[in-house]
């Protein structure tokens, strides 16, 4: 099942980290992982993020590595290369996670 995400649900209104469970904090490190590594090469086609796969639990550990893509303006779906954990990032632009370069016209 995919996992859609809203960023802004981990982060307060002036864009800082929420107070978070230990399961939500390692999700919302695993996905800002996720937003980095896109938006730092927002160009190229497909990102090979440097992140295993760790959405499944622990009794089945998966050796993956996780890809991501920018399909639309604004949404990052991201998949591991060998299980069928995937999902998609949304609300991401403009955090303190989103290192694309701005251009000036």
């Amino acid at each position: 099942m995919a996992l859609a995400t809203d960023l802004r649900h981990f982060i307060d209104e002036a864009g800082n980290v929420l107070e978070l469970t230990d399961q939500a904090k390692m999700v919302f490190v695993f996905l800002s992982e996720i937003v980095l590594a896109l938006s730092e090469n927002i160009e190229q086609p497909l990102v090979n993020v440097n992140l295993k796969c760790n959405t499944r639990a622990k009794q089945l550990s998966c050796i993956g590595e996780i890809k991501a893509k920018s399909i639309t303006l604004g949404l990052i779906e991201w998949h591991c290369d060998t299980c069928q954990a995937c999902g998609t990032i949304t609300h991401w632009q403009g955090t303190r996670w989103d290192k694309q370069q701005r251009v000036l016209h």
